[in-house]
């Protein structure tokens, strides 16, 4: 499928693949407040015996020129379960992943082609599902900064065409209208919502934090967001 595509920054691209070499060599630094992610899922799965498995989910955001926040998520394939819905990065750990934390980087390189640079914080709790074979596996998402996502323009993303086809740059307004344009934003699950509308809260939680000003404005009715280093 040939997704819509547009001049406009952040819009639904045509798919293409992921490199079909291995996944690069994962440097990527943590925040302190993720230790116990840090581990091999084996080694976490010893000490919580509620779960069978681990997943994660990658929120990975871009600001624009304009000060205007912007979240990837991805259409699954018309082939796979919850087809035409939309999603963050995401997937199941693995045994042969260095930690929790590897696997959710390594997903994310799989689903978008992007290089995680930091895993800066966990965004809201566990969200804890069943698979079509009864494990009980619980889901953790994190904030990822990728490599080339400061600039003026989004970062590349290259998609898996077996698990997505279509992916979009939205802003929290139009997750929320589950709309950008003329594509319809229909998320997989609540789960996967809470996730989205904890992330940008998050985001907007940082600003206060750092002790900076946030200068919230409009631009063609969407919100926008300046920061500026408080003054000492």
């Amino acid at each position: 499928m040939v997704a819509e595509s547009t001049q406009h920054p952040g819009w639904t691209t045509p798919p293409e693949s992921t490199p079909t070499h291995p996944p690069p060599k994962f440097t990527f630094t943590t925040d302190l407040s993720l230790s116990e992610f840090t581990i091999p899922m084996r080694d976490y799965l010893a000490t919580h015996p509620q779960y069978d498995a681990i997943a994660t989910g990658c929120l990975v955001f871009w600001l624009s020129p304009l000060g205007i926040l912007h979240l990837l998520v991805q259409k699954r394939s018309a082939h796979d379960s919850m087809p035409g819905r939309w999603e963050i990065p995401g997937g199941g750990c693995d045994h042969e992943d260095e930690s929790i934390l590897h696997g959710a980087a390594r997903e994310l390189w799989e689903e978008s082609g992007l290089v995680a640079a930091a895993v800066v914080g966990r965004v809201g709790g566990e969200h804890v599902f069943f698979s079509r074979r009864g494990m009980r596996i619980g889901k953790f998402n994190f904030e990822v900064e990728v490599e080339g996502g400061r600039g003026d323009e989004p970062p590349e993303v290259r998609l898996d065409a077996n698990e997505h086809e279509a992916y979009v740059w939205a802003t929290e307004e139009e997750c929320r209208a589950g709309r950008k344009g003329e594509t319809e934003l229909r998320f997989t699950t609540k789960g996967q919502e809470d996730a989205i509308w904890a992330g940008f809260e998050r985001r907007k939680g940082d600003v206060k934090a750092g002790g900076d000003v946030a200068e919230v404005g409009t631009v063609d009715g969407v919100a926008k967001l300046t920061v500026c280093q408080a003054a000492v």
